[in-house]
């Protein structure tokens, strides 16, 4: 459910996005005759573009719901839930080590897959219980990565599906001359139209998409910085059980 009103909201962000760049299109046109000529629906832009125009917006909606997604869910008290933490330090306080390792069991999220990994490997003893910490934090750290890594392929993708829409536009155009010997202007502007918008949509995917992706990206990083104190601190809390088992 909760994807599905992401996937609802990137679409009206989406498209709200272009229409203002319709709306700046059409704000080009200086006498009457032009402006009569430029004045485009929504569905008419979107059409320009073409099969390459609906990828684009296809991948822009799809950026937007995983950006959404991740801005959500990327963020310490996601991660590393402050009554998850209050509860193991309590139940270490306690000596409830078992009762511990069943919270961490229980509870599936960054911090306690991270805590639930090392003391795993209590009966090795506590070094063991630092190279299972050590080795959790790299696989959620890569688990956070690759969920933002797709940001980074869809913006990188813009550009290169734009330059697809600008060559089969241009490749249009010049069918048309070869078709008839005296094209008019109008029929040559289809394909040059849909190079334009085309070209226009692949920039407007990749510079936002891409300017998340790098901001998600200093955040996983802090973060991963971070947790990794947090979660030495609870290992080291049950690095006792660990030496009355040797």
């Amino acid at each position: 459910m909760k994807r599905a009103h992401l996937w609802g909201l990137a679409g009206v962000v989406v498209a709200m996005t272009v229409l203002a760049a319709r709306m700046a299109f059409a704000q080009e046109g200086g006498d009457p005759a032009a402006e009569g000529a430029s004045d485009k629906t929504l569905m008419d832009l979107i059409n320009a573009g073409g099969f390459v125009g609906y990828v684009i917006i296809f991948c822009s909606i799809a950026s937007l719901a995983i950006a959404i997604e991740c801005f959500v869910n990327i963020k310490k008290e996601k991660l590393c839930p402050p009554h998850i933490v209050a509860e193991l330090e309590t139940l270490l306080e306690e000596g409830q080590y078992d009762e511990a390792v069943a919270l961490c069991e229980g509870t599936r999220v960054y911090i306690t897959n991270v805590v639930g990994a090392s003391v795993a490997r209590a009966a090795e003893g506590p070094e063991a219980m630092t190279a299972g910490m050590e080795e959790a934090l790299d696989q959620e750290n890569l688990k956070l990565m690759h969920k933002i890594s797709i940001l980074s392929l869809l913006g990188n993708i813009g550009p290169m599906l734009g330059l697809t829409g600008t060559v089969t536009g241009m490749i249009g155009s010049f069918q048309m001359i070869e078709k008839l010997a005296t094209p008019s202007p109008a029929q040559l502007a289809k394909g040059i139209y849909e190079a334009l918008v085309t070209t226009c949509e692949g920039l407007f995917l990749a510079i936002p998409v891409l300017t998340v992706f790098f901001i998600l990206r200093n955040r996983v990083q802090r973060l991963a910085l971070e947790l990794s104190g947090v979660a030495g601190e609870i290992v080291d809390r049950f690095k006792p059980m660990a030496e009355g088992q040797k």
